[in-house]
């Protein structure tokens, strides 16, 4: 009799544990989920806030387009930069708002200028060559290495956490994996670099790295024409281009005309926009941008993304 209680009470005492057990299990599912739920629905807060952040920029674009500014500017964008920021019910958005053309599209920019722009960002010449041998070899859609770039087998060779795209660049973040690139000019270089630009190059926003990385401009001839628009002024042409550099050095400039020309602009036709939105108390964030273009007094969204 005593071995049967003995029995019923290990029993009793087995089959509470597996229903603690159970309760356990059902309560973390139960977390779980709710957790999911959370997340989708401050994921889609932040979303709409980005949303929020990316119209709200449109709206300042579109107000620098009003008669009463535009018709008094020749160029009614060139000041629409910086950003601003807002405090919805339960989240908060900033957004900034860049030139186009004060930026060089990594999928279009040469060889010869990327070499350049590590230069002006101060990485030496074997330095700037083969940081730019290497995007360059991370691009293009062969398999054949450059002398000092890099291909899928190097990269399986070292380890890598990511293989080159052999194809168009999707974001300037995934260029951070290129093997053999000098931390310190690549901080500089990143933010001159974009994907999904229209490819100008404007003189009266871009910084001097970008200008320095163009054919016929010196670093000196860069910051003149920086300092020069930082004074108020403005190019509008080759020809006022040619006068904002210093004298000793416009014959180089004019040497580089007939492959500039084709590349400068000298307005503000389109601008880039960075919006980026969170929710109060939770880590979800959200990253939109778009490219935006005027047209007469409108403004069109060329393209937008989140992340």
């Amino acid at each position: 009799m005593k071995r049967r209680s003995g029995f019923a009470l290990l029993a009793s005492v087995w089959l509470m544990v597996a229903i603690a057990a159970i309760g356990l299990e059902v309560s973390w599912l139960a977390r779980s989920r709710r957790l999911a739920v959370a997340n989708v629905l401050d994921e889609s807060r932040a979303h709409a806030a980005a949303v929020a952040g990316l119209e709200h920029a449109r709206a300042r674009l579109t107000g620098a387009l009003a008669p009463s500014r535009g018709d008094a500017l020749a160029d009614p964008w060139r000041w629409a930069v910086g950003g601003d920021s807002a405090d919805l019910a339960s989240s908060q958005y900033a957004f900034h708002l860049r030139d186009d053309a004060a930026a060089l599209d990594v999928n279009r920019v040469d060889e010869r200028t990327l070499t350049r722009l590590f230069q002006a960002c101060g990485a030496d010449a074997g330095e700037a060559a083969q940081s730019a041998q290497r995007i360059a070899d991370w691009r293009d859609p062969d398999t054949l290495r450059r002398v000092r770039g890099a291909e899928r087998d190097d990269y399986l060779a070292l380890g890598a956490r990511l293989l080159p795209r052999d194809g168009p660049v999707q974001s300037v973040a995934e260029l951070d994996d290129v093997a053999g690139v000098p931390a310190r000019a690549w901080a500089c270089v990143r933010p001159l670099l974009q994907v999904g630009g229209l490819g100008g190059v404007n003189p009266n926003t871009a910084p001097a790295e970008v200008l320095t990385a163009l054919s016929g401009f010196s670093a000196t001839t860069a910051r003149a024409v920086v300092q020069s628009r930082q004074a108020g002024g403005s190019v509008r042409s080759f020809t006022e281009l040619l006068a904002a550099a210093p004298p000793a050095l416009r014959d180089e400039l004019n040497r580089s005309g007939a492959e500039l020309q084709p590349l400068l602009v000298y307005q503000t036709g389109a601008v880039r926009v960075v919006s980026t939105a969170r929710v109060d108390g939770s880590p979800v964030h959200v990253r939109a941008e778009a490219l935006m273009r005027r047209n007469g007094g409108t403004v069109f969204v060329e393209w937008q993304e989140f992340r």
